[in-house]
Protein backbone atom coordinates (compact mmCIF):
# COMPACT_ATOMS: atom_id res chain seq x y z
CA UNK A 1 0.00 0.00 0.00
CA UNK A 2 0.86 3.22 -0.74
CA UNK A 3 2.32 6.03 1.88
CA UNK A 4 1.69 8.95 2.00
CA UNK A 5 5.16 11.08 2.18
CA UNK A 6 6.12 14.91 3.76
CA UNK A 7 9.16 15.99 2.74
CA UNK A 8 9.92 18.46 5.58
CA UNK A 9 12.34 20.51 7.60
CA UNK A 10 12.85 20.27 11.67
CA UNK A 11 12.78 23.63 12.59
CA UNK A 12 11.03 25.44 9.74
CA UNK A 13 7.94 26.77 11.54
CA UNK A 14 5.70 26.13 8.51
CA UNK A 15 6.58 22.18 8.78
CA UNK A 16 6.28 22.34 12.27
CA UNK A 17 2.85 23.48 12.12
CA UNK A 18 1.86 20.37 9.18
CA UNK A 19 4.03 18.32 11.59
CA UNK A 20 1.85 19.03 14.81
CA UNK A 21 -1.70 18.55 12.63
CA UNK A 22 -0.60 15.01 11.05
CA UNK A 23 0.34 14.05 14.78
CA UNK A 24 -2.98 15.37 16.29
CA UNK A 25 -4.70 13.85 13.75
CA UNK A 26 -2.85 10.20 14.87
CA UNK A 27 -1.49 9.57 10.83
CA UNK A 28 1.63 8.66 9.70
CA UNK A 29 3.76 9.54 6.84
CA UNK A 30 7.05 8.82 5.27
CA UNK A 31 8.66 11.59 6.00
CA UNK A 32 11.77 13.17 4.19
CA UNK A 33 14.12 15.32 6.09
CA UNK A 34 15.53 18.07 3.65
CA UNK A 35 19.05 19.93 3.56
CA UNK A 36 17.68 23.24 2.23
CA UNK A 37 20.74 24.34 0.77
CA UNK A 38 20.90 20.75 -1.30
CA UNK A 39 17.44 20.52 -1.98
CA UNK A 40 17.12 16.60 -3.87
CA UNK A 41 15.96 16.76 -7.26
CA UNK A 42 12.86 15.10 -5.70
CA UNK A 43 11.61 17.53 -4.45
CA UNK A 44 12.08 19.96 -7.30
CA UNK A 45 10.44 17.41 -9.48
CA UNK A 46 7.10 17.51 -6.89
CA UNK A 47 6.64 21.17 -6.89
CA UNK A 48 8.06 23.93 -8.81
CA UNK A 49 8.08 26.27 -5.25
CA UNK A 50 10.75 23.33 -3.93
CA UNK A 51 10.01 24.70 -0.50
CA UNK A 52 8.95 22.60 2.53
CA UNK A 53 7.04 21.47 3.83
CA UNK A 54 5.04 19.20 0.68
CA UNK A 55 2.75 16.29 0.98
CA UNK A 56 2.25 13.75 -1.70
CA UNK A 57 -0.79 11.57 -0.60
CA UNK A 58 -0.63 8.11 -1.24
CA UNK A 59 -3.34 8.79 -4.33
CA UNK A 60 -0.33 10.93 -5.67
CA UNK A 61 -2.06 14.06 -5.16
CA UNK A 62 0.62 17.17 -4.35
CA UNK A 63 -0.02 19.62 -1.30
CA UNK A 64 2.57 22.21 -0.99
CA UNK A 65 0.60 24.73 1.43
CA UNK A 66 1.07 23.65 4.70
CA UNK A 67 -1.86 25.54 5.85
CA UNK A 68 -3.44 22.63 3.50
CA UNK A 69 -1.89 20.41 4.73
CA UNK A 70 -3.60 20.89 8.07
CA UNK A 71 -6.73 20.42 6.27
CA UNK A 72 -6.05 17.31 4.69
CA UNK A 73 -4.87 15.83 7.90
CA UNK A 74 -7.71 17.07 9.71
CA UNK A 75 -10.44 15.58 7.45
CA UNK A 76 -8.65 12.54 7.45
CA UNK A 77 -9.11 11.91 10.89
CA UNK A 78 -11.43 10.33 13.56
CA UNK A 79 -10.58 12.18 16.62
CA UNK A 80 -10.69 16.19 15.94
CA UNK A 81 -13.97 16.44 15.43
CA UNK A 82 -14.13 19.66 17.28
CA UNK A 83 -11.93 20.95 14.54
CA UNK A 84 -14.32 19.67 10.91
CA UNK A 85 -17.33 21.00 13.06
CA UNK A 86 -15.75 24.87 13.24
CA UNK A 87 -18.71 27.67 12.33
CA UNK A 88 -18.70 29.39 9.75
CA UNK A 89 -17.81 32.62 11.21
CA UNK A 90 -14.96 31.05 13.41
CA UNK A 91 -13.42 29.42 9.83
CA UNK A 92 -13.46 33.08 8.34
CA UNK A 93 -11.35 34.72 11.74
CA UNK A 94 -9.38 31.97 11.05
CA UNK A 95 -8.71 32.47 7.55
CA UNK A 96 -7.68 36.12 8.68
CA UNK A 97 -5.64 35.00 11.72
CA UNK A 98 -3.59 32.51 9.49
CA UNK A 99 -3.13 35.48 6.66
CA UNK A 100 -2.12 37.65 9.23
CA UNK A 101 0.37 35.09 10.55
CA UNK A 102 1.89 34.41 7.13
CA UNK A 103 1.67 37.64 4.86
CA UNK A 104 2.32 40.06 8.02
CA UNK A 105 3.71 39.15 11.06
CA UNK A 106 6.24 36.74 9.49
CA UNK A 107 7.31 39.42 6.96
CA UNK A 108 8.35 41.44 10.62
CA UNK A 109 9.69 37.74 12.22
CA UNK A 110 11.78 37.36 9.22
CA UNK A 111 13.29 40.77 9.21
CA UNK A 112 13.97 41.00 13.05
CA UNK A 113 15.33 37.04 13.40
CA UNK A 114 17.18 36.96 10.29
CA UNK A 115 17.83 40.96 10.66
CA UNK A 116 21.32 40.62 8.56
CA UNK A 117 20.30 38.71 5.62
CA UNK A 118 18.31 41.97 4.85
CA UNK A 119 20.64 45.06 3.84
CA UNK A 120 19.02 48.18 5.27
CA UNK A 121 16.41 46.45 7.34
CA UNK A 122 15.43 48.27 10.55
CA UNK A 123 15.61 45.20 13.16
CA UNK A 124 14.16 47.11 16.55
CA UNK A 125 11.35 48.62 13.41
CA UNK A 126 10.83 44.73 12.64
CA UNK A 127 10.40 43.94 16.45
CA UNK A 128 7.99 46.19 17.10
CA UNK A 129 6.05 45.49 14.23
CA UNK A 130 5.81 41.84 15.00
CA UNK A 131 5.52 42.70 18.85
CA UNK A 132 2.18 44.39 17.95
CA UNK A 133 1.14 41.69 16.05
CA UNK A 134 1.47 39.24 18.86
CA UNK A 135 0.32 41.66 21.49
CA UNK A 136 -2.68 41.45 19.70
CA UNK A 137 -3.12 37.67 19.87
CA UNK A 138 -2.22 37.56 23.20
CA UNK A 139 -5.34 39.94 24.04
CA UNK A 140 -7.39 37.49 22.41
CA UNK A 141 -5.92 34.99 24.58
CA UNK A 142 -6.15 36.81 27.46
CA UNK A 143 -10.03 37.46 27.10
CA UNK A 144 -10.75 33.78 26.20
CA UNK A 145 -8.60 32.56 29.61
CA UNK A 146 -11.31 31.36 32.26
CA UNK A 147 -10.32 29.20 35.59
CA UNK A 148 -9.05 26.12 35.27
CA UNK A 149 -9.08 25.95 31.23
CA UNK A 150 -6.71 26.52 28.79
CA UNK A 151 -7.64 29.65 26.69
CA UNK A 152 -6.94 29.89 22.84
CA UNK A 153 -6.75 32.49 20.37
CA UNK A 154 -10.45 31.61 18.89
CA UNK A 155 -13.65 30.60 21.77
CA UNK A 156 -13.10 28.31 24.09
CA UNK A 157 -11.53 25.57 21.45
CA UNK A 158 -8.37 25.37 19.92
CA UNK A 159 -9.02 25.70 16.13
CA UNK A 160 -6.36 25.69 12.93
CA UNK A 161 -5.49 29.55 14.02
CA UNK A 162 -3.76 28.36 17.23
CA UNK A 163 -2.10 24.90 15.35
CA UNK A 164 -1.15 28.06 12.46
CA UNK A 165 0.36 30.61 14.95
CA UNK A 166 2.01 29.09 17.74
CA UNK A 167 5.49 27.91 15.62
CA UNK A 168 5.92 31.48 14.24
CA UNK A 169 5.73 32.89 17.96
CA UNK A 170 7.76 29.89 19.35
CA UNK A 171 10.70 31.93 16.32
CA UNK A 172 9.58 35.35 17.70
CA UNK A 173 10.82 33.84 21.39
CA UNK A 174 14.06 32.31 20.60
CA UNK A 175 15.36 35.57 18.68
CA UNK A 176 15.18 36.80 22.40
CA UNK A 177 14.27 34.13 25.01
CA UNK A 178 15.13 36.60 27.94
CA UNK A 179 13.39 39.60 26.66
CA UNK A 180 10.40 37.67 25.44
CA UNK A 181 9.80 36.37 28.86
CA UNK A 182 10.30 39.57 30.70
CA UNK A 183 7.08 41.49 29.17
CA UNK A 184 4.80 40.70 32.11
CA UNK A 185 1.92 41.97 30.02
CA UNK A 186 2.71 38.80 27.50
CA UNK A 187 1.79 36.20 29.80
CA UNK A 188 -1.12 34.83 28.50
CA UNK A 189 0.13 34.04 25.69
CA UNK A 190 3.48 32.97 26.95
CA UNK A 191 1.34 30.16 29.13
CA UNK A 192 -0.56 29.64 25.56
CA UNK A 193 2.76 28.82 23.83
CA UNK A 194 4.20 26.78 26.53
CA UNK A 195 0.85 24.25 26.20
CA UNK A 196 2.38 23.40 22.93
CA UNK A 197 6.18 23.03 23.84
CA UNK A 198 5.11 21.39 26.85
CA UNK A 199 2.67 18.96 25.24
CA UNK A 200 3.13 15.26 25.19
CA UNK A 201 3.55 15.23 21.27
CA UNK A 202 6.52 17.97 21.44
CA UNK A 203 9.47 15.68 21.69
CA UNK A 204 8.17 13.58 18.97
CA UNK A 205 7.40 16.78 16.69
CA UNK A 206 10.78 17.83 16.80
CA UNK A 207 12.47 14.25 16.44
CA UNK A 208 16.01 14.74 14.92
CA UNK A 209 16.39 13.03 11.52
CA UNK A 210 19.33 12.65 9.03
CA UNK A 211 18.93 14.46 5.56
CA UNK A 212 16.72 12.64 3.18
CA UNK A 213 18.24 10.94 0.47
CA UNK A 214 16.83 8.39 -2.18
CA UNK A 215 18.69 5.39 -1.26
CA UNK A 216 17.62 5.66 2.35
CA UNK A 217 15.01 3.04 3.68
CA UNK A 218 11.82 5.44 4.36
CA UNK A 219 11.37 7.07 8.35
CA UNK A 220 7.99 6.68 9.34
CA UNK A 221 6.62 9.67 11.22
CA UNK A 222 5.74 9.52 14.06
Amino acid sequence: MAQDILYSFRRCPYAIRARWAILSAKKSVEIREIDLKRKPLDLIKVSSKATVPILITSQGKVIDESREIMNWAIEGSVNLEHLKNTSRTNKSEIEKLIDQNDNGFKYHLDRYKYNSRYVNSDYIYHKNKALEIIEEWNERIYKNNTPNNQPWIIGAQESLADWALWPFVRQFRIANIKAFDSYQNLKPIRDWLEYFQNHTLFEILMTRYKPWSPSDKPFIFP
